[in-house]
Parts: C-alpha cells; sequence; structure tokens
C-alpha cells in the first residue's frame, strides 16, 4: 500500500523537527566546546605568564639578598671568621624562608661556613658549575638543577664577596632542594584545583623542577609540544596530549632569567563538561516547543492534504472511466500518483500536438525537405559549438522555362524530384534544406570546402544524367563556402555562396564554383 500524502507530510515535519534539534544542538554543544576550549586556554596562558613572572621576581629577590649579605661578609671572610660565617648562613636560611641551605666559600672555592643542615660541608671544596663561574666572572648566577655532595637535587644561586677593592675572595650560595618543600611550592602549590588542573616548571632541558607529584622531580619528560616550546623560549598556549598521553589544555611561559618554564594544565574533558550539561539542558527546555510543534504540524498536514486527496480521488475515477492503463511515472504516494497519471496523459497529448507543430514549422510542404527556419537553427548550433562545416547553395537552372512550358504543376513536380535525389544522395554526408523557390542548401558539417565542392560536383553530374519530371534532365549550378574558413558568421557564408552560385550561372551554369576559385579568380 502506498504511503498517502498526510503520512509523508508528517514523516517530513518529523524528520526536520528531529534534524533541525540535532543540528541546533550539535551547533551549540561545538560552538560551546570551542568557547570553552578558547577561554582555558587563555586563562592558562594568563596562569603561566604570571607564575612564570612570580618566580622570576622570587629568583631576583633571592640574588637581591644574597648580594646584600655577600657585601657585609668581606671582613670576617678575610680574618676567617668561621663563627660568624655561620652564623650569616644559618640567619639566611632561617629568616629568608626561602632557600634550604647557604654556604660561603673563599677565593679558591673552599667552603667556610655553612647553615647548620650542610655543616659537614665546611673544609671542602665547592664543586658546582655555578658557583666556579661566580668566583672566576665576579657575577651572580643562577646553575641548573643537579645532583649535591649531600644528594640532593637543587638549584644553587650564587653571589661574589668582594673586598673594598672588588677583588673577588669568595662567594656565598644558596640552595633550593627540589625534592623537598620549598620556596616553588608555596609559589606555586596554591594554583591546584581538585578539577584536575596543575602547574609544573622544567628547567630548559625539559627536567621537571617543580610538581604536585614530587616523585616526578627531577624526571626529563619528552613527547610533550609545550615543553618543546619552552625549550625554543616561545610562550603561548595550545591543545595537546601530554607525556601521559592525557588530554589537556595547557598555556606555557618561559621564565628569561634562567630558561625555566612554567607550564598550567587543566585536563580537557574535565574544561567541557560544561557543555554536556548544556544540551542536557537544551533538550529539556526545547520539549514542550518541540511538542507544540508537532500539533501544529499535525493540523496543517491534515488541512493540506484532504483537497488533494479529493482531487486524487476524482484523477482515478476518470482514469479509470477513459480506461488508461497505470503509467511508471516515478511517483511513490497514493496522491501523486494519481494526479501524476492523469497529468501525463494531459501531457502526453499536448505533446503530440507540439511535435505536429514543430514539424509543420520546420519542413517544407512541398518537398518534405528542411525549410530555411530549421537551416538557420541548425546553423546558429554549429556556429556556437565552434563546429566547421561548409555549405552549398544549389539553383535550377533555367526553372523559369519549365514552369512556362510545362506549367506550376510540372514545376512542382521537378522541384520534389530533385529534392529527393538530393537528400538520397547526401543523408551520409549532408543535410538538405529547401532554401525557397527552386533553390536549396545543403549542410555538410565538419567537411572542408574542397571536398564540399567534389561531392557537389558528383551530385550534379549524377543529376544531369537522369531523367525528371518533366521527361528530360535537368541541371543546377551551386556555390560552395565554408566557416572558418572563409567566414565567421553564418548570414555572411550565406552571402559568399551565394556569390558563387551567382558566378557559376555567369560563367555557363550546370557547374559548382566553390570560394576558394571565386577568390582566385
Amino acid at each position: 500500500m502506498k504511503i498517502s500524502l498526510k503520512q509523508l507530510l508528517l514523516a517530513i515535519a518529523w524528520l526536520s523537527i528531529t534534524l533541525t534539534l540535532a543540528s541546533s544542538l550539535y551547533a551549540g554543544y561545538r560552538a560551546d566546546q570551542q568557547t570553552l576550549v578558547k577561554t582555558t586556554l587563555e586563562t592558562n596562558f594568563a596562569y603561566a605568564q604570571k607564575l612564570a613572572k612570580m618566580t622570576e621576581d622570587y629568583l631576583l629577590r633571592t640574588e637581591r639578598l644574597l648580594a646584600y649579605s655577600a657585601n657585609n661578609l668581606s671582613p670576617y671572610l678575610a680574618e676567617v671568621d668561621q663563627q660568624q660565617l655561620n652564623y650569616e648562613a644559618e640567619r639566611l636560611v632561617v629568616q629568608g624562608e626561602s632557600l634550604s641551605s647557604v654556604l660561603i666559600t673563599d677565593n679558591q672555592g673552599m667552603i667556610q661556613g655553612t647553615s647548620s643542615e650542610i655543616r659537614t660541608l665546611i673544609g671542602k671544596p665547592l664543586l658546582d658549575e655555578a658557583g666556579i663561574e661566580t668566583l672566576s666572572t665576579g657575577k651572580p648566577s643562577i646553575s641548573k638543577p643537579y645532583q649535591t655532595q649531600t644528594d640532593k637535587l637543587v638549584v644553587f644561586i650564587t653571589s661574589p664577596i668582594k673586598d673594598s677593592s672588588s677583588n673577588v675572595i669568595g662567594l656565598i650560595g644558596g640552595s633550593i632542594y627540589l625534592k623537598e618543600k620549598n620556596v616553588l611550592y608555596d609559589l606555586l602549590g596554591q594554583h591546584f584545583y581538585e578539577d584536575g588542573s596543575y602547574v609544573y616548571v622544567v628547567d630548559e632541558d625539559g627536567m621537571l623542577m617543580y610538581h604536585l607529584n614530587r616523585e616526578r622531580v627531577g624526571e626529563v619528560v619528552t613527547k610533550n609540544p609545550a615543553i618543546e616550546e619552552l625549550r625554543k623560549g616561545h610562550s603561548g598556549s595550545m591543545r595537546l596530549l601530554n607525556s601521559k598521553n592525557q588530554d589537556m589544555l595547557a598555556g606555557y611561559a618561559s621564565v628569561p632569567l634562567t630558561k625555566w618554564g612554567v607550564v598550567t594544565q587543566r585536563p580537557t574533558e574535565i574544561a567541557l563538561a560544561s557543555s554536556k550539561q548544556m544540551v542536557k539542558e537544551m533538550i529539556v527546555k526545547s520539549l514542550p516547543f518541540i511538542l507544540l510543534s508537532a500539533l501544529i504540524i499535525l493540523y496543517f498536514a491534515y488541512k493540506i492534504a484532504k483537497p488533494l486527496e479529493k482531487l486524487a480521488s476524482y484523477a482515478s475515477d476518470q482514469l479509470e472511466r477513459d480506461g488508461h492503463a497505470p503509467l511508471e511515472s516515478g511517483a511513490w504516494y497514493h496522491e501523486a500518483i494519481q494526479l501524476d497519471l492523469a497529468l501525463t496523459d494531459s501531457y502526453s497529448r499536448f505533446q503530440d500536438r507540439v511535435d505536429h507543430f514543430i514539424q509543420e514549422s520546420s519542413t517544407d510542404p512541398l518537398t518534405g525537405l528542411l525549410n530555411r527556419r530549421a537551416l538557420n537553427e541548425q546553423a546558429r548550433t554549429l556556429v556556437e559549438k565552434k563546429v566547421s562545416f561548409s555549405l552549398a547553395i544549389l539553383d535550377i537552372d533555367r526553372f523559369k522555362r519549365v514552369n512556362d512550358m510545362y506549367g506550376h504543376t510540372m514545376g512542382d513536380e521537378v522541384l520534389k524530384d530533385l529534392a529527393e535525389k538530393l537528400q538520397q544522395r547526401t543523408k551520409d554526408k549532408g543535410m538538405c534544406y529547401r532554401f525557397g523557390g527552386e533553390e536549396f542548401v545543403i549542410l555538410f558539417p565538419q567537411i572542408e570546402n574542397e571536398q564540399a565542392s567534389e561531392w557537389m560536383n558528383e551530385i550534379r553530374i549524377e543529376v544531369s544524367n537522369e531523367m525528371s519530371a518533366i521527361g528530360e534532365p535537368i541541371t543546377f549550378s551551386a556555390g560552395v563556402a565554408n566557416i572558418p574558413e572563409h567566414a565567421e558568421h553564418f548570414l555572411r557564408l550565406l552571402e559568399l555562396a551565394d556569390e558563387c552560385l551567382y558566378h557559376a550561372k555567369e560563367t555557363g551554369r550546370n557547374k559548382v564554383v566553390h570560394m576558394n576559385e571565386r577568390v582566385k579568380s
């Protein structure tokens, strides 16, 4: 059983509502996700910049603290007042609360004073590269993370101690123990969120200097795009898979002073969780409108289908009375099938009449050949498609004498006889048209001028050797020209072919002249 129009309208309407709702929800969901991703990336980038600035400020403050202390240590170091040196080192650890331990060396790198935690190092040489650099250059320095003599992973910050003549007589250096609670935890730990967001710091080689999971401190991280960018000195934000293959939204910023990098990141799944809740709320809020739309659609589907159902019923009755068999129309629901059958029948009758009128308007009633109108249409098509063709205009020689001697009726017979002969001899080569009176035109598509002229000569000879309707042979003269060899437009081609025809008449009749001969003459 074929589906009815009312059922079809309901199905289409419901499908439209469903697809519209689904596309709206999906578009809203995607837009919300993109906004959340963008906002989270911007927020994390801003956090990373802020934390990088705080970290750099802390390091600069620590350098200044050590530099201030170094200015006061020159006399004590010169006298090797170990008690005073130890006191100053311990004071910096206790009061500064930013350094895990402090040591003081002479200009040979021998440790002369320390804070209490590393007192056993007194009298031993300093092995840290940053310290050695400070002694040789007289400038403050901050080391890369390294393993100390006491087997701790540290960052060492140093400042030179100079005498009144600005000679380097030693250094003071403070260590930050990376795997123990330190100032980085105080600075960065407060930015941890229970939603999975966290901060970490890496050095220029990708080593973790700070991480909430202290067991990971000292680990060199690879396959992390944000860290790769930091190692190049870049700052920014991106969505990435971290070294644990987790989808993250990360902001990152470099610390120019030390070439460290700060990364703040949040799991993408958590950042986008609110968009799923938004979709649920949209569905709940849309339900009343969907139900109302369904009722309105049901009402209008009934109103639209009712008159068409009546028309389809009427068309079905008419077709049964007229005895028409069902047609393969392609319609697939009941009302359309009935109406299509009726329209197809009406169109078929109309098309027969149109074809008849077209045939009559394009055909010469006397000879049955295509007429001048059909010639113009065919030539226009060939010119538009840029197809080359030759055209021959032929005219019966002394046709007036035929009409005068035998009458117009016999003249018509001669025209019909010649038309039949021309059509038989050109059906595989060209198309024949009656141009008017005793003139005929033959189109030779994609045939060169000389070849068309040769064929016309063959036809001329054959016609002149056969009896015509008046009991004697007739002859004709013809002119041949070609597009695009001789003309670009059809009307100009007709003029040139007609000139060749006229030349054939003037030079003796019963001959074919093509345009190339006309030009030479």
